[in-house]
């Protein structure tokens, strides 16, 4: 066996929200899909597996619950899915999370405080950290992202702007940290890879079974066999 357990973080893609076991209430009392892509794959590599994820949550808290777990979990696989970089979490100050985002809630913190550049800076900021952490503690993880943006440079984001800067410095810098270590699906996130190829996309946007199903197979096959070869 090649790891004890995959344990898996994210958003409702992770859970695997709109797969019919969804809702099926598994270890630590959490409810999530044994049909995703994560627990698919550590049925390949004939291991546990366990996840973390809640939908609508942004990367902030992803950071967190993984930090609250690095030291629970000996010789296994952290299977990473970062959300959307629009998302922002906070703790309220009875001291439980909520998230804002774009799409449901007040529009004046977007209006106000939110840009795409921030948005990108922040994200990254977390995601490094966060692998510092990972291999700091010698864990094993892959890491997917769902936001597209992440390797965008301040040009393409700023395309009407002179002179980037610092931002152009600062997100050259954690770029070259991160974008390497981010795993694509041919150069896509999950749920574009999934409509392109023309796999069936729940009411709601989410990815079915047929595109979970192939992407454990591609994770498989361009990922941990090249683990298993030798490269990180």
């Amino acid at each position: 066996m090649l790891y004890k357990k995959i344990v898996a973080f994210g958003d409702s893609f992770t859970r695997g929200d709109e797969l019919a076991d969804c809702n099926i209430v598994r270890k630590n009392n959490q409810r999530y899909s044994l049909s995703t892509w994560p627990a698919i794959l550590s049925g390949l590599l004939e291991t546990d597996y366990e996840c973390f994820a809640t939908g609508g949550r942004g990367n902030q808290w992803i950071s967190w619950i993984i930090t609250s777990n690095i030291l629970a979990y000996k010789d296994c696989l952290f299977v990473i899915n970062w959300s959307y970089f629009g998302r922002f979490d906070f703790l309220e100050q009875n001291d439980n999370w909520n998230t804002l985002s774009p799409n449901n809630n007040d529009k004046s913190f977007y209006k106000k405080i939110d840009s795409d550049i921030w948005n990108l800076l922040r994200n990254l900021q977390l995601i490094y950290t966060t692998m510092c952490l990972l291999e700091q503690n010698n864990v094993n993880f892959i890491m997917t992202c769902q936001d597209s943006t992440y390797n965008q440079t301040f040009q393409q984001l700023r395309p009407d702007a002179k002179v980037g800067g610092n931002w152009t410095r600062t997100l050259n810098l954690l770029q070259s940290h991160v974008v390497h270590k981010i795993q694509s699906f041919n150069e896509l996130p999950f749920r574009e890879w999934s409509i392109y190829n023309g796999y069936p996309i729940g009411t709601r946007g989410h990815p079915l079974e047929k595109a979970h199903l192939e992407a454990a197979r591609y994770i498989n096959t361009h990922v941990i066999e090249g683990k298993n070869n030798g490269h990180r």
